[in-house]
């Protein structure tokens, strides 16, 4: 069982970043697929920016300068992430409020459809099955056996007239499989429905490319593989989508030239969808979080949490009464098993007392690991100790 090795050819040292992440000299952490390690920058930005608007007019010109510039370079920074420019990006407060957004603006009308599938986080599904109670829409969810093939047969074999989203994870929270939302996207050419990303454990997992994926819209956290602050999000919503997604919720940061009957003239950009009164200071935490992680080089970060996911993956697989069940093959950063004899969160206290932090699922009823970039040998020796114990 090893560790990832350098991908890049560069000099990568683990002990340094490690450092730079001090949980982890107290806990081997395995669950950045629900919230990462705090980085070091990303702490001392957010203090020092607490610290200098003690002494700022947070609402005079060089507060709203400030707030202006971070929240460009922001915009600049996640949506580079997702290979897309600053000016598709807007900031939210998580990935279900982009995900919202996305569902809420579409224009539905009784009768219309929606496919998905059955391996959504509960930050689609509930808001796929309030608009579908809401507005009276018919949904088809795709089972795991669908959900894990080639997609464009599959949701072309659903698609109808009606169609008006296909939404789907790039990465199941709930197998770690990666999923076609490629060919998802290629389905739904021609076709009257929108394909919308839910790219919350991708996104600082494996490779994102959202205009090369061709899908319409992409959202992702700050706080999970990207091991930025709770309360930030990002939606990537090209001009083309803007077209066809109109505001939801809606307040002053929609535009400018505002009228006293609440006209206004919105903005091109994706900002147009940020609401009001920008969290200044964890802007501050994710663009020095995101610094940090290109500073290590994201072709390393990539390449080292999929070789770290896989050896993982080979450490379970090899114990008796271990079902592993995320796919063989190149995934991301998520490993889910289900260990016999034991009730999903019997387990996990059980594995968590041996000093090992992951999460407990209830369906399937499993285990799940998150391996990251950041994880060493010793990390997943006390991984397959600790699940190991659960037979003794």
């Amino acid at each position: 069982m090893r560790v990832a090795g350098t991908v890049t050819g560069m000099a990568f040292d683990l002990a340094a970043i490690r450092a730079d992440l001090p949980l982890l000299a107290s806990q081997v952490y395995l669950n950045a697929g629900g919230t990462g390690p705090l980085p070091v920058p990303v702490a001392r930005a957010i203090s020092d920016a607490t610290t200098a608007q003690l002494g700022m007019a947070r609402m005079g010109p060089e507060g709203v300068e400030l707030t202006e510039h971070v929240l460009g370079r922001l915009r600049e920074a996640t949506g580079a992430v997702v290979g897309g420019a600053g000016q598709d990006i807007a900031i939210t407060a998580n990935t279900t409020t982009g995900l919202d957004i996305a569902i809420w603006g579409i224009d539905w009308r009784a009768g219309d459809h929606i496919i998905t599938t059955e391996l959504e986080h509960p930050g689609l599904s509930i808001p796929i099955a309030v608009a579908a109670r809401r507005h009276g829409l018919t949904v088809t969810r795709l089972t795991r056996d669908e959900a894990e093939l080639e997609l464009e047969a599959v949701v072309a074999a659903h698609l109808t007239t009606r169609t008006r989203l296909v939404a789907i994870s790039h990465v199941s929270w709930c197998t770690g499989a990666v999923l076609d939302v490629a060919g998802a996207a290629r389905a739904a050419q021609g076709s009257d429905a929108i394909v919308v990303v839910d790219g919350a454990q991708s996104v600082g997992a494996i490779p994102v490319d959202a205009p090369a994926l061709d899908v319409d819209a992409y959202a992702f956290p700050a706080q999970k593989w990207l091991l930025g602050p709770e309360g930030l999000g990002a939606l990537w919503i090209p001009a083309a989508t803007r077209e066809r997604i109109d505001l939801t919720f809606c307040a002053y940061e929609a535009g400018t030239e505002h009228q006293p009957d609440g006209r206004l003239t919105l903005y091109p950009e994706a900002r147009r969808y940020e609401i009001s009164t920008a969290p200044l200071l964890l802007a501050h935490g994710w663009l020095a979080g995101l610094e940090w992680l290109a500073g290590i080089g994201w072709a390393e970060i990539h390449g080292r949490t999929r070789a770290n996911q896989q050896a993982a993956r080979a450490a379970l697989a090899d114990l008796d009464g271990v079902a592993v069940l995320t796919p063989d093959g190149p995934q991301a950063g998520l490993v889910v098993f289900a260990p016999a004899g034991a009730t999903p969160e019997d387990a996990f206290r059980s594995v968590m007392a041996t000093g090992v932090c992951l999460r407990w699922l209830v369906a399937p009823p499993a285990l799940r690991a998150s391996l990251g970039f950041f994880t060493s040998e010793s990390d997943l020796h006390a991984l397959r100790a600790g699940v190991r114990g659960l037979r003794s």
